[in-house]
Order: C-alpha cells, then structure tokens, then sequence
C-alpha cells in the first residue's frame, strides 16, 4: 500500500509538473476552439448577405410597367407638365388611337359649360386648349381612365393636373383652385381631380382642358362634341400631316409671317382685297430716276385770327427741314379815331 501511495504522489507531481512548464496549451486550444466558432458565425452571414443580394439583382425592375402606356412614353415625369418631344418620338405617318375599350370607365366630360374660348392662336401667344366656363369651387372630373402623372402649380396653368391614360392620350386640368389627387394615384372616368378656380395666368374662374399625344397638344373638338357630351368616335387617328398643318401652332404662326412677309414684297393688295404680282416699271439696262428735293426753298402762308376788336397776323414758314411760326403784331387799326373821341 505504501509503494502504492508513493507511486501516485509521484505521478500527480509529474503532471503537476508538466502543466506547470507549458501553462498556456490549454489557453491556446481554447482560443483557436473560439476562433473557428467564430468564422462559421461569420461565414454564415455572410452568405446570408449574399444571397439577398443575388436575389435583388435577378429581379427586373417592373416599375415602369405599371403605369399607363408604358410602351409609348419612355419616363415617367411628376416634375415638369411637358417633358416630351413629339417630332422626336412619332416616326410613323399615322396612328389610329382607341379612346375607350369595352372594360374601361368610358368618357366623361370633365365639366359641363359653355366653351369660352377655342383651341389656335390668340393675339400674342398660341392657345393648346379648350376653356370651358364654370364657378369657383365647381367638381372638376377625369375624362378618362388613367393614373395622375402631375399633381402642382404650373407657370400659367396654375393648380394643374394630368393625367395619362392607357389610349395614350395624357389629358391636362388648368387654373384649378383646390388639387384633390396625387401622383401614382388611379382614377376611373368622371372621378374628382380638383375644384375649378382661377389660379395661374387667367381672367375670370374657368377649366382649361387639354388633350395631348406625346407632349403634342391636339384640339379637343376634333375628339368631343361640347354640346352633347359624347366622344364624336371611339378611335381617332392622328397623321403627322394634320400635327404640321393644324394642330403645331407655333410652326404653323412662323410659316405664316414668312408668307405674308414674301406677300407685301412682291405682290399689291387690290381693291377686291386679293394679290396681284408688281410690274416692273423700268427694263434691264435702265436706271430709275433718283428724287431730288430743295431744302432751301419753303413757301410762306399766311393766317389772320381775330380775337376781341384787335387782330393779328401769324406767318408761317414752310420747309422739308423745319417749320417754324413767328408772331408778327400789326397796329390796331382806328386808333387815330379812339384818340380824337378821347380828346372831345
């Protein structure tokens, strides 16, 4: 028992021992134990992190598609009125549009008044709408079905609203006085988008209604009959001619002062109102005759007034170059006679 003993004393002390000549193994395989739980940690999320990012790439970006006639225009502006170029989209000759389908909202008029003024030129500046008289405060609705594109105040427009349809039209709602909607915002035909006001460049409360194709502004009488209500026809087709000839104002007003300018230069008005080509008066080779005036010689004219029992005479210079008026008084006739009375 006792070597027993002995030999177990002397075995603890050599492992006592051993521990105490290497004291940092045990630290060390702890610390690489906590290491390597930690790296699995670690790459778990990150592969977590990269899994969401594979899949955010390999989603299409379908937002463009769900507003109307994404097809048609290639943005979606909700910051300026007008930000599309027609001759620079619409390449083909025509295009036959359908106003409504069979599942849609239809039309409706977006006010019923009288029509104030008419789509063309005005005095100084082109007018690309219909007004359309109503009362501060009047409901004002959507013509057709559509999402609200811009919802804002407009130089000239005022509180303005458009809204684009899935025919492809983009109808604009002016000077109203209270906006209703917002933008992304869908509507049904007839549905509110604002009050009617007089907001923005106007004089005297009333809608100023448009209908455009692509940024190009067309006459809202070609599509709706104002006495009825009603659309004249389900379709409408448009023909790049008609947007020269008719429907681009200010083309149209250029090729206009280009007309009647060559007109005063090379053609007399009649007496019947038409124009008739000028003559020449003078054959090749010879000169026209150059006017000489006298600046020197002037003719005088005299006027007599009379005012009361005196009287005066004025003569007048008259020249090319200046006219000028000198007063000369002459003597009051019968003063010999006043004098005698007064002496008797």
């Amino acid at each position: 028992m006792k070597r027993l003993f002995y030999i177990f004393i002397v075995f603890g002390l050599s492992v006592s021992g051993l521990n105490a000549i290497n004291p940092t193994d045990d630290k060390k395989t702890k610390a690489e134990d906590s290491k390597r739980s930690m790296a699995k940690r670690d790459d778990t999320t990150t592969f977590v992190v990269t899994s969401d990012i594979i899949s955010e790439e390999e989603i299409p970006d379908t937002t463009q598609i769900l507003f109307p006639s994404h097809d048609l225009y290639a943005t979606w502006d909700t910051s300026i009125a007008h930000p599309y170029h027609f001759a620079e989209q619409f390449k083909q000759d025509s295009v036959t549009i359908k106003l409504v389908e069979e599942n849609d909202g239809g039309f409706k008029m977006p006010f019923k008044g009288n029509v104030t003024s008419e789509f063309g030129w005005r005095k100084y500046r082109p007018h690309y709408g219909t007004d359309i008289d109503l009362e501060t405060g009047d409901t004002v609705g959507t013509a057709f079905d559509g999402m609200v594109r811009l919802a804002k105040y407009c130089n000239g427009y005022g509180n303005c609203v458009i809204i684009r349809h899935n025919n492809g039209l983009e109808t604009v709602y002016g000077h109203l006085s209270k906006l209703e909607v917002q933008p992304g915002q869908q509507l049904k035909a007839g549905e509110m988008v604002g009050l009617g006001g007089n907001t923005g460049r106007s004089y005297g409360s009333h809608l100023h209604f448009e209908m455009r194709y692509l940024g190009q502004a067309l006459d809202t009488e070609d599509f709706i009959d104002y006495t009825s209500g009603k659309l004249k026809s389900d379709t409408f087709v448009l023909r790049k001619i008609d947007v020269e000839n008719k429907y681009d104002l200010r083309a149209l007003r250029a090729r206009h002062k280009r007309d009647v300018g060559m007109a005063k230069r090379n053609y007399v008005k009649g007496k019947n109102g038409k124009y008739y080509a000028k003559a020449s008066k003078y054959k090749k080779g010879k000169k026209k005759p150059v006017r000489k005036t006298n600046y020197n010689k002037g003719k005088k004219t005299v006027v007599h007034a009379k005012s009361g029992s005196k009287s005066k005479t004025y003569s007048k210079n008259v020249s090319s170059k200046s006219k000028s008026k000198s007063k000369v008084k002459s003597k009051p006739k019968n003063i010999g006679q006043k004098a005698k009375n007064t002496k008797l």
